[in-house]
C-alpha cells in the first residue's frame, strides 16, 4: 500500500471524486486527521505554492445542497415505471452535469405524478367498490330501500365488517348490545354484517364497536335504492373507473417509453454521485482547494494516475510508500487469495482482519479446517449432501462464502470416508483405502493418535507463521525469545522428541539431566526476553515496567506456557474422538434399525439417523473445527488487529448497448508528482 495525497481546485471535486470511485481501489481516510498530525504532504519545493495560501482556513468539506429529495423522486419514477435498478457501467464511466439531471429528474416526476396519483385514487376507489358489490350481491333479493334506512328518524343503519374472532366475541355478547346484527357474508377474515340502532343508543353501541375493531363500508357516492338498484348502478361505475384507469394506465406507458433511457441512465449516474459524496465527507478544504489522503495498492497506482489524467495539471498527485508515512498510522489490508481459499476469509474476518504487517493465515485455516473436518465427518454419501448443499448456496442462494465453505468441507470429508471405507455411515458397501476407525481396539487408538499428530503439525505450522510475522515487525522479543517464538518452538519440540523417546524406547537420547537443563535455560530465556531483546537493540531502559512486576509477570508465564502446550497439543484429541462419534452415532442407530420388524421401517430409522448425523453432528464438528483454529492456533501467530481494505467503488450490475449521452467537462492534463 502506498499513501495517496491529492489536492486540487474545490469546484472540481465531485468530478475527481467520482473519477476516484470509477478507477475503484483508493480506501479513503480522512484528510484533516492526516494534515492534524502532520502526515498529509500539502507541498514540496517544486509544485505551486498556492495550494498554501489560505491553508489557516482548512476545514472539513460539507455539502450544503440535500440530494435525497432527487433521489426518492427516481426511485417513485423506477417504482411508477417497474423499471429495474440496473448499474451501467458506460453511464458510470461517463462525465455528466448532475443539477441538470436533478432538474430533469424533478420535470418528469412532476409530470408523472400527476398521472400516477390519479391511477392509484382510480384503483383505491375502483378496489372499494367492488368489494361493496360483493357485499351487497348477499342481499340482491332483499326489496329494502337503502335510502329509507339511511333516512330513519330514529334508528341507525350501518354496513361494516369484524374479524372472524372479535365476531365470535360479538355473538357471545349480543344480548348485551341494543343493535338489530344480520351478516350478509363471509369473506377471508372477515364477517359483513349489517347493524340497525337506536339513535338513543348510538354512541353506546359504537363504544362496543370500536373495541372489537368495527370496520364501517359507506355505500359509495350515496346511491340509494333496493341492492339490485345500487348494483346495477355500481357496475356502471367501474366500468367508468375501468375505463379511467385504463386511459391512465396508457399515459403512464407513454411516458415510460419516453424517459426509460433517461432514467435508466441517471439511476447509474447518481449512485456513483452518492459514492462520490462518500469520499468527500473526508475531505479537507480551504476556500479554494481540497485535499484528499487514502490508501492505493502499489499496482493499482498506475491506473489511479491515467483516471485522473483528464484533469492535467490541475491537480497535485502525491504517492507516499509505508516507510515515509507516521508510524502510528496503519494501513489497510487487501487480501488476495485464489478461488479454493477464498471463502474462507469469512473464518478469518470472524476473529479479525490480519494487520498489514502480519500473514493472512487464510491458505492455512482452509487447509487445516477442511482436513479437521474431514477427519472428524468422514463418510463419501453425507459430505455429498454437504457438498450439493454448499453448490445451491453458491449458486441459487447467493451465498458464496458459506456455500463455498460447505462444499468443500463436503469433498474433504468424502475423501475422508474413502479413506474410512463409509457411504452414509455404511461400512460394508466399499473398502477403506486405509482404516476402518472402529473395527477394534487398534484401529480406534491409531484414530485418537492421529489427531494428536494433526495438532502437532498443526501447531509447529502455527510456530512458523509467528516467526515469520515477528520477522515482519521486526520483533526480537517475540520473535526470538517469546513463549510462540523460536525459543518456544523448541522447548516444544524437546518436549515432544523426549517424550516419544521415552515411549518408544524407554530412554532419552541425550542424558536426561542435559535434556532438563536446557529445558530450563529455553525457560529462563522467555522470562527475561524483554530486557535481552532491549540489549540486543541497544535501547534502554531494560524494563518497560518494574523489574519486580516484570518478573513476577514472567514468571506466571512460565506456567501458562507450560499448561498450554500441554493443553494446546491434547485439545486435538478430539479431532479423533469426533471421528469416532460419528462412526459410533451410525453404530446405534443401524442396531435400532436391525430391530425393526419390516423394510420400512428399518429404511426409516437410518433415513432419520443420518438426517441427525448430517445436521446435529455436522454442526457440532464445524463449532469443534472453528474453535481449535480459534484458540488453539490463532492464539499462537495470529492478533488479527488489521483494517479491512474497503475502497469505494460501485459495482456496476450491466453493460449497455451503445452509449450514454454525456456532457464530458473539459480538464487541464494532470501534474503527477512520486516521493
Amino acid at each position: 500500500m502506498e499513501m495517496m495525497n491529492l489536492i486540487g481546485p474545490i469546484g472540481a471535486l465531485d468530478h475527481v471524486s467520482m473519477q476516484v470511485v470509477r478507477h475503484g481501489y483508493v480506501h479513503i481516510v480522512n484528510a484533516l486527521n492526516e494534515i492534524n498530525q502532520n502526515n498529509f504532504t500539502i507541498i514540496t519545493p517544486d509544485q505551486n505554492t498556492n495550494v498554501l495560501k489560505d491553508l489557516s482556513f482548512i476545514k472539513p468539506y460539507h455539502k450544503i445542497t440535500d440530494d435525497s429529495d432527487a433521489n426518492d423522486k427516481l426511485d417513485n419514477l423506477i417504482e411508477i415505471f417497474e423499471l429495474k435498478k440496473n448499474i451501467y457501467q458506460d453511464c458510470i464511466e461517463e462525465e455528466f452535469n448532475y443539477n441538470e439531471i436533478v432538474q430533469m429528474i424533478d420535470s418528469i416526476y412532476s409530470e408523472v405524478k400527476v398521472d400516477n396519483d390519479k391511477l392509484v385514487n382510480s384503483r383505491d376507489e375502483l378496489s372499494k367498490v367492488v368489494e361493496f358489490k360483493v357485499n351487497l350481491e348477499h342481499l340482491r333479493e332483499l326489496k329494502l330501500d337503502f335510502e329509507v334506512l339511511k333516512n330513519l328518524h330514529y334508528f341507525t343503519f350501518k354496513i361494516g365488517r369484524f374479524s372472524k374472532e372479535n365476531y365470535k366475541k360479538l355473538k357471545d355478547n349480543v344480548e348485551n348490545i341494543s343493535s338489530i346484527i344480520y351478516e350478509i357474508s363471509s369473506i377471508p377474515g372477515y364477517h359483513v354484517v349489517i347493524s340497525i340502532t337506536p339513535k338513543v343508543l348510538e354512541i353506546e353501541v359504537d363504544r362496543i364497536f370500536k373495541s372489537l375493531n368495527y370496520e364501517e363500508l359507506n355505500i359509495p357516492y350515496n346511491l340509494g335504492g333496493t341492492p339490485e338498484d345500487i348494483i346495477h348502478k355500481l357496475d356502471e361505475i367501474i366500468t367508468d373507473q375501468e375505463n379511467e384507469i385504463k386511459i391512465l394506465n396508457d399515459a403512464i406507458l407513454k411516458q415510460k417509453g419516453r424517459y426509460t433511457v433517461f432514467i435508466d441512465e441517471s439511476y447509474s449516474r447518481i449512485k456513483i454521485y452518492e459514492k462520490a459524496q462518500i469520499i468527500n465527507s473526508e475531505i479537507a478544504c480551504t476556500n479554494e482547494f481540497f485535499y484528499m489522503a487514502g490508501w492505493v495498492p502499489v499496482s493499482e497506482k498506475k491506473g489511479l494516475q491515467e483516471s485522473l489524467d483528464l484533469f492535467g495539471n490541475s491537480l497535485i498527485l502525491i504517492f507516499k510508500p509505508k516507510s515515509q508515512v507516521n508510524s502510528s498510522i496503519i494501513p489497510p489490508t487487501r487480501l488476495k487469495n485464489n478461488w479454493f481459499t477464498r471463502p474462507f476469509e469469512a473464518l478469518v474476518n470472524m476473529y479479525g482482519i490480519p494487520s498489514y504487517n502480519e500473514l493472512d493465515p487464510t491458505t492455512f485455516v482452509a487447509i487445516s479446517y477442511m482436513i479437521m473436518f474431514g477427519f472428524m465427518f468422514g463418510d463419501i454419501g453425507q459430505g455429498g449432501i454437504f457438498l450439493l448443499a454448499g453448490l445451491f448456496l453458491s449458486i441459487k442462494g447467493k451465498r458464496p462464502n458459506l456455500g463455498g465453505i460447505l462444499s468443500r468441507l463436503g469433498v474433504s470429508s468424502m475423501i475422508f470416508g474413502a479413506l474410512f471405507g463409509s457411504i452414509f455411515g455404511n461400512e460394508k458397501i466399499i473398502k477403506p483405502l486405509i482404516i476402518r476407525p472402529m473395527e477394534n481396539v487398534s484401529n480406534m487408538n491409531a484414530i485418537l493418535i492421529g489427531g494428536v499428530v494433526l495438532g502437532i503439525a498443526f501447531t509447529t505450522i502455527g510456530f512458523i507463521y509467528s516467526l515469520i510475522n515477528a520477522y515482519k515487525r521486526r520483533d526480537i522479543e517475540n520473535g526470538l525469545f517469546g513463549k510462540n517464538g523460536l525459543v518456544g518452538l523448541i522447548f516444544y519440540w524437546t518436549i515432544l522428541l523426549t517424550a516419544l523417546n521415552i515411549y518408544e524406547q524407554g530412554h532419552t537420547i541425550l542424558p536426561l539431566p542435559m535434556i532438563i537443563s536446557m529445558l530450563c535455560i529455553l525457560l529462563a530465556l522467555m522470562v527475561i526476553k524483554q530486557p535481552i531483546s532491549n540489549l540486543i537493540n541497544r535501547q534502554k531502559p531494560l524494563y518497560n515496567e518494574s523489574a519486580q512486576d516484570y518478573y513476577i509477570e514472567s514468571g506466571f508465564g512460565v506456567v501458562e506456557t507450560l499448561l498450554s502446550m500441554l493443553s494446546n497439543t491434547i485439545s486435538f484429541i478430539r479431532v479423533g474422538a469426533f471421528a469416532l462419534n460419528h462412526v459410533g452415532l451410525f453404530v446405534a442407530f443401524a442396531t435400532i434399525s436391525n430391530l425393526m420388524q419390516n423394510s420400512a421401517g428399518s429404511f426409516a430409522v437410518l433415513l432419520l439417523g443420518n438426517i441427525i448425523i448430517i445436521s446435529l453432528e455436522g454442526l457440532i464438528v464445524f463449532i469443534q473445527g472453528l474453535r481449535l483454529e480459534y484458540y488453539e492456533l490463532f492464539s499462537k501467530y495470529y492478533d488479527g488487529n488489521g483494517i479491512e481494505f474497503n475502497p469505494v467503488r460501485l459495482r456496476y450490475t450491466r453493460q449497455r448497448m451503445g452509449s450514454c449521452n454525456s456532457n464530458n467537462i473539459n480538464q487541464k492534463p494532470i501534474k503527477i508528482m512520486n516521493m
